[in-house]
């Protein structure tokens, strides 16, 4: 049964040991981020007792000495103001800030400061009182205000309750008295250690679930991107489809319209594609089919749209062009297709493409239907006549 146990805390740890390593620079920059607002707060309070100290010894009479304990706790203050300043400018400056080693260390330095103060200040304290509220508060402050691992909690709450034992032992001469605050200040340590193991799982926790949430969100977007992708392109040859082509063409129409200028449409179709089926199989086919997009896209302007209809038949249109410079593109792709046949396991396969070309200008005012129409009657006439040529 012990041996479970031990086997079963030992998956714990290495569990906890890879949960941690994951998200310590997410809790430095918390706990970085903490500083930046919790030092000012802290440099205000340090400042208001030095301010205090100051003014009691400066209404006192000439002839009345200050205590010695008032100037001491003056100078703590002081020097914990002027640290913690220091430490708060650190956390602001942007050249450290985003340095990842300084958000992973900079929080246990801080930890072990703020507790060193209260211990001198817990010590000073008692010449008159044998109160440890300071060191009680710095030990609840540590624990909430800065996100400390485990291990790394320990080790900084043992050195303080470490130094807080012997230096008590030099200020505080009742033997009784000094047994309870020492007590008292090995539960502070203990409840203020437990609190922070306790905020750190939490926050590790809520980490490692807001990293995967972000992780499937990720993952959303991108398959949604990739739907929207299929949606609008074709899947063989990453053209557009026939639905985006004609959306995408009806708004060049009105822009064309707008704007006064021509519209050129191309339709051609590959000629006697069923023979590459029919002898090579249907993977040289796609392959075609691909080299024929590829060639076309190249052949044409950023601005031009390309896309397949389906089958073998391909479409282009080519905004703010008139019929005579898409007559010139059509030959263009027409003599590129056929200088460029496909390498098919060591054969060469030749293909050529008829075309139809329709044009309109912004006076017409003619629909993406009407140019398709008047394309592809163009494009039957191009095979009629031998194909492999526009029309």
């Amino acid at each position: 049964m012990i041996s479970t146990l031990l086997r079963d805390f030992r998956l714990l740890a290495q569990r906890w040991q890879v949960e941690h390593a994951q998200v310590v620079d997410e809790a430095g920059a918390a706990s970085l981020e903490r500083i930046r607002w919790l030092g000012p707060l802290i440099v205000a309070i340090n400042s208001f007792h030095t301010l205090v100290f100051l003014l009691l010894a400066l209404r006192k009479s000439p002839d009345i000495q200050t205590p010695p304990w008032e100037w001491a706790l003056c100078g703590l203050h002081l020097a914990m103001g002027l640290t913690m300043a220091t430490l708060t400018w650190m956390a602001h400056h942007k050249g450290l800030r985003y340095r990842r080693s300084l958000a992973r260390w900079m929080a246990p330095p801080v930890a072990l400061v703020l507790l060193g103060f209260a211990v001198a200040i817990a010590c000073v304290d008692q010449w008159v009182t044998p109160s440890v509220t300071p060191f009680l508060i710095a030990c609840l402050c540590v624990s909430v205000g800065l996100y400390l691992r485990p291990v790394a909690a320990l080790v900084v709450f043992s050195l303080a309750y470490i130094g807080f034992f012997i230096a008590l032992g030099h200020f505080q001469d009742e033997p009784r008295v000094l047994l309870s605050i020492r007590l008292n200040g090995f539960t502070a340590c203990l409840m203020a250690w437990a609190l922070s193991v306790l905020l750190w799982r939490n926050f590790t926790t809520i980490a490692m679930q807001r990293a995967q949430v972000a992780r499937v969100n990720t993952e959303l977007q991108t398959k949604q991107r990739e739907l929207e992708r299929l949606t609008r392109q074709d899947g063989l040859t990453g053209l557009f489809n026939r639905n985006t082509f004609v959306e995408l063409s009806s708004t060049e129409l009105k822009r064309a319209l707008r704007q006064g200028s021509a519209t050129t449409i191309l339709l051609f179709d590959l000629d006697h594609f069923k023979r590459i089926n029919d002898t090579w199989g249907h993977p040289a086919g796609d392959a075609m089919l691909r080299h024929v997009a590829q060639t076309s896209v190249q052949s044409v302007r950023s601005t031009d749209l390309v896309g397949r209809l389906g089958g073998e038949e391909f479409i282009v249109l080519l905004p703010h062009t008139h019929a005579d410079a898409g007559r010139r593109i059509a030959e263009k792709i027409r003599q590129r297709l056929e200088a460029s046949p496909l390498n098919w396991n060591g054969e060469m396969l030749h293909i050529t493409a008829s075309f139809g070309l329709s044009s309109a200008t912004a006076a017409e005012g003619r629909s993406f239907d009407h140019l398709y129409n008047e394309a592809d009657k163009a494009l039957y006439l191009a095979k009629q006549r031998g194909r492999n040529r526009v029309i």
